[in-house]
């Protein structure tokens, strides 16, 4: 063999193994950058939705129970450990998702086409049956209250609380342009917190001096902070801005905080409490505003500990099954709370009993997955562009 043969054969294979060496590095640091969001963001979709489907069963044990029946318990238990946090996930995620769309492509009327498309199409091929079998099948509305509930305009004016993701995500895609010009912005850091500082001040204003008004709507309104901090992380993600130690202190601070306040609220609820500072934080953080807000804090440090466990565990079919259940998220939110809500209406089974709610599991379930396909397969008949004219020869 050749002196040459063996340098090149040297060469390569101080290649293969710095190749080697870089390569878990370079992992090393994508899991320091707040790209890791972007990495796991159809994982987390998938958990925030089955937070979600969990919280409505617990939620309605917990409003219909007494603490003599069944299940009361444990379903207190989750309500207070988690809550609807799969919710403030969903608002996070959407926000960081449309920095990223918007950002590719700054074309304005195209991002509202392409949004509104993929949020309105399934809505009105399911809601046009749902508020139909609700409206006036199992209830006996008029057909004005049917055409009130399908325009979405229920929930602002009366609080119709079924479908009010949709109804908030809507009006939420209209203040997006101004999100994104204080997020892109030369200071956007502090015009970001000033932002987030203002609509939270605006909240316990309305609540003070309008609360039933506000009670109306709370439920959207007190997200729109965490939306807009998911459109500024979006840039961090967009960036790969690495994440710092004090990064992660504060998400451990805030998983930290929910801990303080669970203890605190199961304590108030089963045996009081005594101290006047530990019940003045149990009742800021069980307010009105306070509730959304340490709910929004939460949900930071619940997808960093969400992050690191899906790190840890690279079992494929696990990470496949919540990307599977996280690209449906939207379809299966629509139908699980409408199933939920016939049901109930109905009145002849009891939603609160755990066969009951498997079988609106499946129903809900089946019935998102069939939307999912027709309306993904109209959404890309109707976006398809035209082919081009062929010349004349």
């Amino acid at each position: 063999m050749s002196q040459t043969d063996n340098t090149e054969q040297t060469e390569q294979i101080e290649e293969k193994t710095a190749e080697q060496t870089t390569e878990p590095k370079e992992s090393i640091r994508e899991k320091l950058t707040f790209f890791v969001f972007s990495k796991y963001r159809g994982e987390l979709f998938g958990i925030s939705i089955l937070f979600i489907m969990a919280f409505h069963y617990f939620h309605t044990v917990v409003n219909n129970r007494t603490k003599t029946q069944d299940h009361y318990y444990s379903s207190y238990l989750f309500c207070r450990a988690f809550g609807s946090i799969g919710v403030e996930v969903f608002l996070f995620l959407s926000g960081m998702g449309i920095y990223f769309s918007y950002t590719k492509r700054k074309d304005i009327s195209a991002f509202f086409r392409k949004r509104y498309v993929r949020i309105l199409i399934p809505y009105a091929m399911y809601a046009s049956i749902a508020w139909f079998i609700s409206d006036l099948v199992v209830t006996d509305h008029k057909f004005t209250r049917y055409l009130y509930d399908l325009s979405l305009t229920s929930f602002w004016i009366n609080g119709e609380k079924r479908l009010w993701f949709i109804s908030a995500i809507v009006v939420f895609y209209v203040f997006f342009p101004l999100f994104y010009e204080i997020v892109t912005s030369k200071h956007y850091k502090i015009n970001t917190a000033l932002i987030i500082a203002f609509l939270v001040g605006v909240l316990y204003l309305a609540h003070e001096e309008k609360p039933k008004s506000f009670a109306v709507t709370e439920i959207a309104t007190t997200r729109l902070p965490i939306f807009v901090f998911g459109i500024f992380i979006g840039r961090l993600v967009f960036e790969k801005a690495p994440i710092k130690k004090w990064h992660i202190a504060a998400a451990a601070a805030t998983v930290m905080m929910r801990a303080v306040v669970f203890i605190l609220g199961v304590k108030n609820k089963f045996g009081g409490l005594d101290n006047k500072t530990l019940k003045f934080i149990n009742d800021a953080a069980g307010s009105a505003v306070g509730k959304r807000m340490e709910s929004s804090l939460a949900s930071i440090g619940f997808m960093a500990v969400c992050i690191a466990v899906l790190a840890l565990i690279k079992w494929q079919p696990l990470h496949s099954f919540l990307k599977t259940v996280g690209s449906v998220s939207l379809e299966l939110y629509m139908t699980h709370v409408t199933v939920n809500g016939i049901i109930a209406s109905e009145g002849s089974l009891d939603i609160c009993e755990p066969p009951v709610y498997l079988l609106s599991m499946v129903i809900s379930v089946s019935a998102a997955i069939v939307l999912h396909i027709s309306s993904t397969a109209v959404i890309n008949k109707l976006t398809k562009k035209p082919a081009p004219a062929k010349a004349d020869t």
